[in-house]
């Protein structure tokens, strides 16, 4: 049975992270720090990355000491998030060449997660529907 700490730590850190990426983003638009390529500039970065990494360290944890359902509904949902960015991010660039605004490399991976949090979703509806999955 998975630990109901490690998916909250998960969602904390998958929180935390989303808020930082934000941040840097917004920060190092060129408007907040001058010059961009700093010392501050690279120390956000640096410390994004960090968190980043440490949200994909939480997660490992929480699939590791999940049983086999929740893993079961974690790899259904990435495969739901990977296929949603995959025609995303083929089928627009497709549409870029016919004339559609360019688009960031992050776009794609942001449908990816929105298609990973609904399968998910998705997975504890259809089996928490049976009382087999802890809320």
């Amino acid at each position: 049975m998975h630990s109901p700490g490690s998916v909250q730590k998960f969602s904390v850190w998958c929180l935390i992270t989303a808020l930082a990426f934000l941040g840097a983003t917004i920060t190092l638009n060129g408007r907040f720090i001058t010059p961009v390529r700093g010392p501050l500039a690279f120390g956000i970065v640096g410390l994004t990355i960090v968190l980043l990494a440490v949200t994909v360290i939480s997660f490992l944890r929480f699939v590791r000491d999940a049983d086999e359902l929740m893993r079961k509904i974690q790899v259904d949902a990435l495969g739901v998030g990977f296929a949603a960015g995959a025609v995303f991010t083929l089928g627009y660039r497709l549409c870029e060449r016919l004339g559609a605004p360019k688009l960031d490399v992050d776009d794609g991976f942001l449908v990816m997660m929105v298609f990973w949090a609904l399968g998910q979703y998705l997975g504890y509806r259809r089996y928490c529907d049976d009382g087999q999955v802890e809320a």
